[in-house]
This record gives C-alpha cells, sequence and structure tokens, in this order.
C-alpha cells in the first residue's frame, strides 16, 4: 500500500514539475486540458481491456468526478488570474483539511489526536513552503473564486472515496473512462467559450505544447487512478495529507533539482515540518 502511496505522490511531484515547465497561459490551460482529458480517455480504455462496462454508479459517479474536476480547474484558474497567486495557492492547499473533516463527519473515519498533531504541522510545513510573499491587484470577484476553488479542490478527493464507498472499486476504470470523456466536453466547450476572449500572441498551439500536454495526460491519468483506489483503502486523515502534503514537499525538492530552483531557509523549514507531520500522520 505504501509503495502504491509513494509511486502516486511520484507522479503527481512530476507533473506538476512539468506544468511549471511548460509555463502555460491563463488561455491555454482549457485547450492543454482538453488534450490531457483526450489522453485519459485512450489511456485507460487500453488499461480497461478495450472495454466499458457501465451501471448507474459508475455514469453517476463518472458524471460527479468529471464535473468536479473540470470545475476545480476553471476556478483555480479564475482565482489565479484574479487575486493572489501564492494566497490561492495556500487556500487550494488546505483543501485537505475540508476533506478529512468530510470523510470524519460523514462516514465515521478515526482521527486521533497524533493525527491532529501531525496536521497542524504539516498545514505550517505548507504554509512556509508554499506562500512566496507575492501579491497580484485582486478583483471584486476573487473571493467568490477563491471559495469555489476551495469546495471544488476538496470535492475532487471526496468524490474518490464516496465512489469507493458504493462497493463498485472494480468498475474505477471504467468511472474514470465516462469522467475523462465528460471533461473532454466540458473543456472543448469552455474552449469555444472563451474563443474570442484570448489576448493577442496567446493561444498558439505548438509541438512542445502538445507533447507537454501529452505526457502530463500520461501522469495525471496515472496518479487519478491509483488515487482512486488508495482513497478507498486508507483512511482519509492519513491518505489526503500525505498525498497533498507529499505532493507539495517533493515538487518542491524536484524543483531545485530539476529546474535549479533556490532553496530558501523558510521553504527548507516548511519542508521539514511538512515531512515531520506525515511521518507522524501515516507512521505513529
Amino acid at each position: 500500500m505504501i509503495y502504491l502511496l509513494l509511486f502516486s505522490i511520484a507522479f503527481a511531484s512530476l507533473n506538476s514539475v512539468l506544468l511549471h515547465k511548460a509555463k502555460i497561459t491563463r488561455n491555454d490551460v482549457f485547450k492543454f486540458n482538453f488534450l490531457c482529458a483526450a489522453v485519459w480517455c485512450v489511456v485507460l480504455f487500453i488499461a480497461n481491456g478495450f472495454k466499458l462496462q457501465i451501471n448507474n454508479s459508475v455514469l453517476i459517479w463518472g458524471i460527479i468526478y468529471g464535473i468536479t474536476q473540470t470545475l476545480f480547474i476553471l476556478f483555480k484558474t479564475l482565482a489565479m488570474n484574479s487575486g493572489s497567486v501564492s494566497i490561492t495557492t495556500l487556500v487550494g492547499n488546505f483543501s485537505l483539511v475540508i476533506s478529512v473533516l468530510f470523510c470524519f463527519i460523514v462516514w465515521g473515519e478515526t482521527i486521533s489526536a497524533l493525527d491532529i498533531v501531525g496536521l497542524v504541522l504539516l498545514m505550517l510545513g505548507i504554509i512556509l513552503s508554499t506562500n512566496k510573499g507575492a501579491s497580484n491587484a485582486s478583483s471584486a470577484k476573487w473571493p467568490l473564486y477563491l471559495i469555489l476553488f476551495l469546495i471544488f479542490a476538496a470535492g475532487v478527493g471526496i468524490s474518490f472515496k464516496a465512489f469507493s464507498k458504493t462497493g463498485n472499486s472494480e468498475y474505477a476504470g471504467d468511472m474514470m473512462i465516462v469522467a475523462a470523456v465528460v471533461m473532454l466536453i466540458a473543456y472543448a466547450v469552455i474552449c469555444l467559450l472563451t474563443k474570442n476572449r484570448n489576448t493577442p500572441g496567446s493561444g498558439t498551439v505548438n509541438k512542445e505544447f502538445i507533447i507537454f500536454a501529452l505526457v502530463s495526460g500520461v501522469l495525471s491519468c496515472i496518479y487519478n487512478r491509483l488515487n482512486i483506489y488508495l482513497s478507498g483503502a486508507l483512511n482519509a486523515v492519513i491518505f489526503f495529507p500525505s498525498f497533498n502534503g507529499g505532493v507539495i514537499m517533493l515538487s518542491t525538492l524536484l524543483s531545485v533539482i530539476l529546474l535549479k530552483e533556490k532553496l530558501s531557509l523558510k521553504t527548507l523549514i516548511g519542508i521539514l515540518l511538512g515531512v515531520a507531520g506525515i511521518c507522524i500522520i501515516g507512521i505513529l
């Protein structure tokens, strides 16, 4: 189990570094995710043995997850473009607290005192690791976008957990194919609706853009498929902090190693606190 979680964190972290390297403009976000969704459709259909079984659970949760994932990307983009990038990133990372509390309240998953200590340390680590102090001018709609981003960021993980609770985990591949098709359609619609709003010089889809999208599509498909299984096999207080926190910490380290970014003392302390928090939650 721990190895699958580590693989999921590794693939998600590599995807984060790739997205940073790609430097996707705000006008290209939905085109990029449209291509990623297309990759999901192909990869999942192949992995599923070139077949698709649909029942009520697969259809309902596939639509829910597909729409939730699309809205997550939509409001993340709107929030990032409307206000402080550092605060938006920080708020999005705190969605794991909502996910843990939701699973505790709705499904009665246990949370120990040590888990709370670990969660607090992880949150402090995330604050130090992600808050760069940069602030953009905020629009009047930014608080609304921020709240919706937080809700749908938590909703992605919760939809994983909810599907696993239905007892149809053997149809996880089928559910993700349905979700991928929903995402493909949704991103296509958003691209059409925002086509005339693109600024001059943006929206160019070249060979490099397509390669980044294809690789990102494969990486994101793999770690999301693993997460559907892991979210059902692990308690929320273990899975969400370990995955989210692990991705933040490893992505930061990979950025230093692969992208030659400088690691500040504050960020280093944040990583150490985050790792300590994850160890307390996952081991003790």
